[in-house]
């Protein structure tokens, strides 16, 4: 089953717009998942492209909408949504501006009027409407020159602001895991520093998981990078009593992420 939600165009900008239609998964009470952002239960959501755990419920879908996308020179627009944990921009299809019935009405009006004229202006002096044509030409190509350099040049600069700020966000996680990783006790085992070199959100879910990572024979060192989510991530935080421990000081996970030795 699909439920397809409307959202409207930016109102201050003609060229930016919210994905306009998103297409939920519907399962039962019995299938339901976590959302990765509020962590409810849902059974109505999203789920990112690469990597099927990440889960986002129905209601966070709607809170996490960025009108960030442009109209292309076709008059098209490319409908994505970006995973708040992977980043990961997911096709959902394109969209095309259509005129309405009365503004291609009116331009045919308009077209057959300017046609009448030309013939009228024609039949009176010829030379002048040749003369005339060369001239109208000659603007509307200088103009329509003008129109895609203007269009290229700000292609081009949407691509260089994309490109920098990815390598910063780049750069900054680096950071965070050279950081995390150079306070690490020299003697701590193997295990324990390519736990901690992952690229973890600072959260308590995810010390959560990298304990698990750590202290479970199932995640292999150097083999295993991808922490447990969906059903397996549920069931683990009903056999360790996540809900009741999750912030409590004395849960073994607590803070995991910022030892410097294992516990």
């Amino acid at each position: 089953m699909e439920e397809r939600h409307l959202t409207r165009l930016h109102p201050k900008s003609w060229g930016k717009i919210a994905s306009p239609w998103f297409v939920y998964k519907q399962v039962d009470e019995t299938d339901a998942k976590e959302c990765s952002v509020c962590w409810d239960k849902c059974t109505s959501y999203l789920h990112c492209s690469n990597s099927e755990g990440h889960i986002v419920c129905k209601d966070c879908s709607k809170e996490m909408v960025e009108n960030t996308h442009f109209v292309n020179p076709d008059a098209s627009i490319d409908i994505k949504w970006k995973c708040p944990l992977c980043r990961y921009d997911n096709e959902l299809g394109t969209w095309q501006f259509l005129p309405s019935t009365e503004q291609a009405k009116a331009k045919e009006v308009s077209q057959q009027s300017r046609r009448d004229t030309i013939r009228q202006d024609i039949i009176q002096n010829i030379e002048r409407g040749r003369a005339e044509r060369e001239r109208t030409n000659a603007v509307a190509d200088r103009l329509i020159q003008q129109a895609r350099t203007r269009e290229q040049q700000q292609a081009q600069r949407q691509e260089q602001a994309r490109a920098r700020y990815q390598e910063q966000l780049q750069e900054h996680e680096r950071q965070i895991i050279e950081n995390r990783v150079s306070r690490i006790d020299e003697n701590a085992p193997s295990k324990f520093r390519w736990v901690l070199s992952l690229n973890w959100k600072n959260s308590i879910v995810n010390h959560f998981k990298a304990w698990i990572m750590y202290t479970s024979s199932n995640y292999v060192e150097n083999r295993d990078n991808r922490p447990p989510s969906a059903a397996e991530l549920t069931i683990l935080k009903q056999e360790h009593y996540y809900e009741d421990r999750k912030r409590s000081t004395q849960a073994p996970w607590f803070n995991f992420l910022e030892r410097t030795t294992p516990p």
